[in-house]
């Protein structure tokens, strides 16, 4: 959860079924946004359920946004765009960018989520790419940039640290990782990498249900 110019933002939320999870679907509070990277199931998640229950506007790339219609989702709660585009929603504007990944529908996408002057830019799934360097020049300087680290469906501790090099972020928060077990368990590694090669990056790891104020 984002929270950002007095809205609150939920970035791919799978709360049901989420083994890491604190909190069950009854339990969230406001949601005013809803963000969806991909439509795997660990990114898709609720969104849906909670779109509808909340009255959330849904963001994300278009073909996910059609499938939202077609599950219940109100046509003019979706803001179903492609990579590129921008959508302002009373004081945020959210920008989707690149990914590297697969999905079933559409292409899997980033978000950088900008309001009251700052910019959070949240990687969803993906492997490393050179051009997140224009993400950090095109929408910086990012105050936080949120990065998976757990290798195997997505970039590695290596890869990701290379990541914070290349988009010059002035905190982190690593994810996706201890979930399953194929991933990383911990972001011990991470960390460590990221003060070899970008050490003026400040490095959160957070468990879950913890919050960073930026």
């Amino acid at each position: 959860m984002l929270e950002l110019a007095g809205k609150t933002i939920a970035l791919d939320p799978w709360i049901t079924g989420n083994p890491s999870c604190p909190i069950r679907l009854g339990e969230l509070g406001e949601v005013d946004v809803v963000c969806v990277s991909h439509d795997h199931g660990d990114h898709l998640g609720d969104a849906f359920a909670i779109c509808k229950e909340k009255g959330a506007k849904l963001v994300s790339v278009y073909e996910v946004g059609v499938k939202a219609q077609e599950a219940g989702v109100r046509a003019e709660d979706v803001h179903g765009m492609n990579v590129g585009g921008t959508v302002k929603l009373d004081g945020l504007e959210i920008t989707l960018v690149p990914a590297v990944h697969s999905c079933d529908v559409g292409v899997p996408v980033g978000f950088v989520v900008r309001g009251e002057g700052k910019a959070v830019y949240h990687a969803g799934d993906t492997a490393l790419f050179s051009d997140m360097a224009l993400i950090g020049r095109l929408y910086g300087p990012l105050d936080l940039a949120l990065l998976p680290v757990g290798g195997y469906y997505t970039m590695g501790p290596l890869e990701a640290a290379e990541a914070v090099a290349l988009l010059k972020p002035k905190a982190v928060i690593p994810m996706h990782y201890g979930t399953f077990p194929v991933l990383e368990q911990t972001a011990d590694r991470f960390v460590e990498l990221v003060r070899e090669r970008a050490p003026e990056v400040k490095v959160v790891v957070l468990k879950p249900g913890e919050a960073y104020e930026f």
